[in-house]
């Protein structure tokens, strides 16, 4: 299987992701078990974007092939931060996403990181950095929204 189309298939599982998290309610697991709080339509929006990041890594995957490796970090990081850990924390109370976290992500992110075992380290070390950053921009801005500087309007 080549690179391209390990991608592409990142990008299916997070969208198969997205399907699990929003029908088994993620955003009530988040609020209690990590006390993560936002509003549904800054969920969905996350939710958009991170998608639409994951195809565009799959587009440059020929060229610049460390977006991809990058997204397969940020899944890692999904799965392992947001889901498998704090379902452990919550004594075991199911998390939703963990499911395709584990039997996807895990097994597409390893692939993808098989096929770069030859690429230079300052790749492998760029797509951990903008896999976590992929990952914490969202839970930063969340973070920043609450206070008084970055507040907008009337909220």
């Amino acid at each position: 299987m080549s690179r391209t189309d390990l991608a592409w298939l990142a990008v299916a599982a997070y969208a198969l992701h997205i399907l699990e998290e929003h029908i088994l309610d993620w955003q009530s697991s988040a609020r209690k078990q990590m006390n993560l709080s936002m509003e549904r339509d800054h969920y969905v929006i996350i939710e958009i974007v991170l998608l639409i990041l994951g195809a565009v890594a799959a587009m440059l995957v020929g060229s610049q092939p460390v977006f991809a490796l990058a997204f397969a970090v940020f899944l890692v990081i999904n799965v392992t931060f947001f889901h498998l850990l704090p379902m452990i924390l919550a004594g075991g109370k199911f998390s939703p996403g963990v499911i395709t976290g584990i039997l996807l992500f895990y097994p597409l992110a390893w692939k993808q990181y098989q096929l770069a075992s030859n690429a230079p380290q300052e790749t492998l070390i760029w797509a951990v950095v903008i896999g976590a950053a992929i990952i914490l921009w969202p839970v930063l801005l969340l973070k920043l929204r609450k206070r008084p500087y970055f507040r907008q309007g009337g909220r």
